[in-house]
């Protein structure tokens, strides 16, 4: 009996070592939200920009970074607008610069003029998601 118990507990460890060692599976979209607000962020860009498949690969990859970045600065400088603002301007700067390697000049272009678009719309006049302002 008590060969039995070792056998049992053999099979749990192998099939917890091989769950382990299997390639991670991606996090559903749904239990994510940076996920998916990355997910639709690229979206948006590659249909406004007419990104390449290698491009979508690559812009997916640094919005989520991106996003989930901004949210840890909010989250650790919540208490401090200053050092809040010059983090996130710090992280848009490396966004840029990420960008630019893997955009054209004038998908680029197109993206800055989107960007002051964005800007120049003021802050009262962006509905939001419940629609009550």
């Amino acid at each position: 009996m008590k060969s039995f118990y070792i056998i049992v507990l053999l099979c749990a460890l192998a099939c917890t070592a091989h769950a382990q060692m299997r390639d991670p599976q991606p996090e559903s979209p749904s239990h994510d939200p940076v996920l998916v607000e990355a997910n639709n962020l690229t979206r948006h860009m590659s249909e406004r920009l007419r990104l390449t498949e290698s491009q979508v690969v690559k812009l997916r990859s640094i919005n989520h970074i991106k996003l989930a970045r901004m949210d840890e600065i909010q989250w650790q400088y919540h208490y401090d607008a200053n050092a809040r603002k010059a983090k996130l301007l710090e992280l848009e700067a490396q966004y840029e610069q990420e960008c630019q390697r893997i955009l054209t000049p004038s998908q680029i272009s197109l993206m800055r003029e989107e960007q002051q678009q964005r800007d120049s719309v003021p802050a009262d006049a962006i509905p939001t998601e419940n629609g009550l302002g």
